[in-house]
């Protein structure tokens, strides 16, 4: 399914966190790999063949995201950590997820790939909503100039108007045979997996936008 036309604002939303990055430089010193939980065998993480989400995947994600909304209130956690410095915004947003997944002995490559999957949900939501919008907004339209065709005073208007009745039901049919498209199913199983986090999932991204744009802020002096 694909959509018609305008951006995805839940899925920017998602995204401030993304973009590749490396979340420390390679000299690490000593004390801070010491603090840093070991590795599992679960950091290795390898996704499942069906692509489709668990519920204790989806807790451990937005515990992950409620400890990097909580991150930002703790001292000290404005400032960029060593390796981090003059990098974006976006980048220092996933690193404070990446950080908080640690902490909480969450895999980052697992926690990296719930949240492409949970985009990838989203994403169709928004679409089918989308493109229901567009459909109603054409049936509008073609109903408003199938009414002034009828009251058309001459040959030339109804010409006119025949030929823009023409071409936005060629528009309808358009919008119609790609919202009929299916998305995959292992999408469609994540979209119905996400129901009852949905609502929480899209406040927590909102407010991770919210506080990382307040993070990048010049800070008052003291």
């Amino acid at each position: 399914m694909r959509a018609s036309f305008a951006s995805f604002p839940l899925v920017v939303a998602l995204v401030l966190g993304g973009g590749a990055c490396r979340e420390a430089s390679p000299a690490q010193s000593p004390d801070r790999e010491a603090r840093r939980p070991p590795l599992t065998e679960r950091e290795a993480y390898r996704p499942p063949a069906d692509s489709i989400l668990t519920v204790a995947q989806v807790e451990a994600f937005l515990k992950v995201r409620d400890a990097t909304i909580r991150s930002y209130s703790s001292p000290g956690a404005r400032a960029p950590l060593e390796g981090e410095e003059g990098i974006s915004r976006a980048t220092l947003a996933r690193a404070a997820e990446m950080r908080a997944a640690r902490q909480l002995a969450v895999p980052p490559e697992e926690y990296l790939w719930v949240r492409e999957r949970i985009l990838e949900a989203e994403a169709a939501s928004i679409t089918a909503k989308l493109n229901a919008d567009v459909l109603a907004l054409l049936e509008k339209t073609l109903a408003s100039l199938r009414t002034r065709r009828l009251a058309a005073p001459d040959d030339a208007s109804r010409q006119l108007l025949d030929g823009q009745i023409a071409s936005f039901e060629a528009e309808a049919v358009r919008v119609r045979r790609e919202a009929g498209e299916k998305e995959p199913e292992a999408v469609r199983a994540n979209l119905m997996l996400l129901g009852p986090w949905r609502q929480r999932i899209s406040a927590t991204s909102d407010e991770l936008v919210e506080l990382a744009a307040a993070a990048a802020l010049p800070q008052p002096p003291k």
